[in-house]
Parts: C-alpha cells; structure tokens; sequence
C-alpha cells in the first residue's frame, strides 16, 4: 500500500510540475498530454512512469536525448514521500485534503520561483477548497477556524503589504502572496496562517540576507573597481541594499504551510500551543 501510495503521489507531482509549466504562458493543462518541453513530441506510457523513468532515462529525453530538469525527480520523489507520510500520520480524508495543499503549493513554488508570480488559477479556488475542506474532511481544523485562519492568512499580510507601501514608496507584498496564505490558512485554521507568516517571513528574511552578501562585489573585482568607495569604505553590501534585495516569497511560504500541514499535529494544537 505504501508503494502504491507513493506512486500516486509521485504521479500528482508529475502534474504539478506540468501545471507550473503551462499555467504562466496560458496553455491548458490537460490537452495536449505531457510534451517534452524541448523537441515537443509526446512522451510514451512508458516515459510517464514517475522517478523510475527518469532514473532509466538518466535525466534525458528519449526522443532528443536533451536535459530534464532535476526538479521533477525532486518533486517526484517529494510529493511521493509526503504522499505516503500524510496516510499513514492523518486519517484518510484529513491526509487527502493535507495532500491536496500541498499538492497547491508545489505549484505555486514552482511558478514563483520561475516568473515572480504565484497563479491565482491555484490559489482563488484553493481558498473555497480549503473551506470546504476545512469543515467537511479536517475535523481538527472545523469549519469556523478553517474561515478565521482564511481572514488571518490573507488579511495580515494585506496589511503588512499595505504598510510597506505607504513607508517604502513601492510594492512589497503582492496579491499572489495574499492569496497563497489565505489558502493555507483556509486549510490549516488560524493557528496553520500564523505559523506560515512568522516561518516564512523568517525564511524569506534569512535567505534575503544569504543571498545580498552572497552578491556583495568582492575587493579587486571589475565590479569593484567600478563602483569604487574611499579607502574607509568596505564592499559589504548597505543596510539599503540588503533590504532591497528582491526574492521570491512564494517559496519561503509554501514551505513553511507545507511543513504545518505535515507535521502542524506535532507542534500545533497538540503541543506548541498548549
């Protein structure tokens, strides 16, 4: 059974990293089947066989022997895992609407991390999923958390946006981001919404902060020499251009509502809040 679950949650993967492709340029995510995105031939049955084809296939096409990317193993191997952990943890309809989001967020990543926007296509009709969800299969989130945890989801981080806007002059929270923990919090209730806000902001802080030194000009290099500062001056990057670093936020909040939908019995209800 273990197996099989696995499998299923591999081949929902498979989808999702064909969604993530096809959502930002318009294309429908049903028709045509699933295309090798460099020579455009379908794939056979037999190449559709999530992380066993392409571990035959050693990350390459069969028709043009080009690149697959190491994120759909990755997804595969992910989504599977946590396919299997879900069902055996949660009761059958808890794990399946666990899935379902996670499934969601997958995406949404994906999308983020590709074009700096998160597909409202996902996220809209993963609020009145979530809902229903939330009151129907979730008996430990209940039907009035599943709205309070909607309105905390989305309305903290409108505001947080809005804030930001009014001191900085300019965008720093977007609607998809909005939407995408309002989902969340639809799902996993008001406790799920605020543990995805704190976790990912802290995420999206420590990794903005990696990835301004990271890129900070080293002494000696043109780019240095070009922009050279006095003798007191140091190439540590500014306060102004840490805080302008400019990262995608989707991920850093699917991860951490990924890891409350997963593990949020361990550290939620049962535990952290108690």
């Amino acid at each position: 059974m273990a197996v099989v679950i696995f499998f299923a949650g591999a081949s929902v993967a498979s989808f999702a990293t064909l969604a993530a492709y096809r959502l930002p340029r318009g294309l429908s995510v049903v028709r045509p089947g699933s295309l090798c995105p460099l020579c455009g031939k379908p794939l056979g049955l037999w190449a559709k066989i999530p992380v066993v084809s392409y571990l035959a296939l050693r990350g390459r096409c069969a028709m043009c022997g080009g690149p697959i990317g190491v994120r759909h193993l990755v997804a595969e191997l992910g989504l599977g895992a946590a396919a299997v952990y879900l069902f055996w943890a949660f009761p059958a309809s808890s794990a399946l609407a666990r899935f379902v989001l996670v499934s969601a967020l997958l995406v949404c990543s994906l999308v983020d991390y590709d074009w700096r926007l998160i597909p409202n296509a996902v996220t809209m009709p993963g609020m009145v999923v979530g809902v229903a969800a939330g009151s129907w299969m979730m008996p430990e989130v209940g039907w009035k958390e599943s709205l309070i945890g909607l309105g905390v989801g989305a309305g903290v981080l409108y505001l947080t946006g809005e804030a930001y806007r009014l001191v900085r002059r300019r965008e720093g929270v977007g609607l998809g981001d909005v939407f995408l923990t309002g989902m969340a919090g639809a799902f996993l209730g008001w406790r799920g919404a605020f543990f995805t806000l704190v976790a990912g902001s802290l995420l999206g802080t420590l990794f903005g902060l990696i990835f301004a030194f990271a890129r900070a000009p080293q002494p000696g290099s043109e780019e240095t020499a070009e922009t050279a500062v006095p003798a007191s001056g140091s190439s540590t990057p500014s306060a102004a251009s840490i805080l302008g670093t400019e990262l995608p936020f989707g991920p850093f909040l699917s991860l951490a509502a990924g890891w409350y939908a997963l593990f949020g019995p361990l550290m939620g209800a049962k535990g952290l809040w108690q």
